[in-house]
């Protein structure tokens, strides 16, 4: 608890109760009506230099008192003033010997400074409480410094991933992200990283490692108490740490707290990108749409041109790329030939494309069918008296029926095992937005006989 420091004010001893946690029994107190005690000496001298790191017992003694009183005054209760100032202090139980509990101090120094293991001072003084024939009084010290340092946790400024999906050394190894914050305060490290097969492993190196020279020193490496452990959250160790698993493959965030030892692993939802020869193979990664729902299945509309090759990636990047590996099914009739690991458009035209990216790989060519739903279609059904128009060129435009009604525009594909509401797209300043695996989306309001364009070539859309 707080308090400023007004001399001739003491706490209640109901407050005082509620602080005393285990030193029930510590003379408690006396009141508020306690007056400053006269001819009375309490005198606060050698404030201690503490470092915890070298503290074992429960109770620490921050400074030597020095008390001189009267016959006929009787100690009822001690308290220390502990604080960055003298104007505020925490006001923590005290023995008869000025002692506090480590803890108290260890969260008081935490309170104010933080955790790392740094020097710091402390303002200290020391209270008495005393009654003489029925009444209550009091003795307050002069303040003195106390210096202490924090224990310093076994945390290293960086740290590395390796494994099987990066490499085991050096040249290879991942960097986990950090805050601005020092290592102490926030002793949490997060990276993100991508596995491509299954049942790969991984361990974690300090800085401190590499700094001495010893990349794979024990103690020092981290990871977990048992070989092949594949469970998504636990305990780290550094002495004989064995490797971690990752059975499936996927886009993966690791999160590590080292003041707490412990680690989780969480999978994210996968990605899709295309490229070509009419991107620069690579040079530019158009993203697919992902369905509601599913972290498998992407589709788009896009303009093929004859002869154009392309592929597919996780990522907007080459890795576990492909495109001839996968099933085809050419449904629009795209002429769809694969050469070596990409594929091939034999008719220029647009096309609704659908990957579906799981153990097993399909590729779908559709008709680029668009169509509007709700109630700006007059129902709720997808039906072909809501179909846009296909446009024949690459810069064409597609473009609906007249809006049925007054209402909140609502446009969407049709792909085979999924509702219309997990391929659906809006119109928001003049761009084209898809829902993807996103919540409900902003609502656009249109009025009848209106209708939408929608240039897919360049990503907008347009009402009027």
């Amino acid at each position: 608890m707080k308090k400023s420091l007004i001399y001739g004010m003491v706490l209640a001893t109901a407050l005082m109760s509620s602080c005393k946690g285990d030193y029930d029994d510590w003379a408690a107190p006396q009141g508020y009506d306690a007056e400053e005690a006269q001819n009375v000496s309490l005198t606060a001298s050698d404030g201690a230099t503490i470092d915890m790191n070298n503290v074992t017992g429960e109770t620490i003694n921050l400074f030597s008192t020095t008390f001189e009183a009267p016959e006929g005054f009787t100690v009822t209760g001690y308290e220390l003033e502990v604080g960055a100032t003298e104007e505020e202090v925490d006001v923590l139980p005290s023995d008869a010997n000025g002692s506090i509990a480590t803890a108290d101090l260890v969260s008081l120094v935490e309170s104010i400074y933080g955790k790392a293991p740094v020097e710091r001072t402390l303002k200290a003084a020391s209270t008495i409480y005393l009654s003489k024939d029925g009444e209550s009084f009091y003795a307050h010290s002069n303040f003195v410094d106390v210096k202490v340092t924090l224990i310093t946790p076994d945390i290293s400024q960086n740290y590395y991933l390796v494994g099987d999906f990066c490499g085991w050394d050096e040249a290879s190894m991942l960097k986990f992200s950090h805050s601005d914050v020092n290592i102490y305060d926030d002793p949490v490290f997060t990276i993100k990283f991508t596995t491509t097969e299954a049942n790969q492993y991984w361990k974690i190196i300090p800085q401190k490692n590499i700094d001495n020279g010893e990349f794979w020193a024990n103690p020092g490496v981290v990871g977990v108490a048992v070989d092949g452990d594949a469970s998504m959250s636990g305990f780290l160790v550094t002495e004989n740490a064995q490797a971690g698993k990752i059975e499936e493959p996927g886009k993966y965030i690791m999160t590590i707290d080292m003041m707490a030892g412990t680690y989780s692993i969480t999978k994210q939802p996968l990605e899709l990108y295309m490229t070509g020869s009419n991107y620069g193979w690579g040079a530019t990664w158009l993203p697919m749409t992902p369905c509601y729902g599913s972290d498998e299945d992407f589709w788009t509309i896009i303009y093929l041109h004859e002869g154009e090759q392309f592929k597919f990636a996780p990522q907007a990047g080459w890795g576990d790329d492909f495109g001839g590996q996968a099933t085809v099914n050419d449904v629009a009739g795209a002429n769809i030939t694969v050469d070596g690991t990409n594929l091939v458009a034999g008719k220029a035209g647009w096309y609704l494309l659908y990957i579906h990216n799981g153990s097993e790989r399909t590729f779908t060519v559709l008709q680029p069918n668009v169509y509007l739903i709700g109630d700006t279609a007059g129902e709720w059904n997808v039906a072909d008296s809501h179909k846009f128009t296909i446009p024949t060129t690459e810069d064409g435009v597609f473009e609906s029926p007249a809006f049925a009604n007054d209402a909140e525009l609502r446009m969407c594909v049709s792909i085979e095992g999924f509702d219309w509401w997990k391929t659906e797209f809006i119109i928001l300043g003049g761009d084209i937005a898809y829902r993807g695996r996103g919540g409900d989306q902003e609502r656009v309001a249109v009025k009848v006989g209106q209708k939408a364009y929608l240039n897919f070539a360049k990503g907008t859309g347009e009402i009027k």
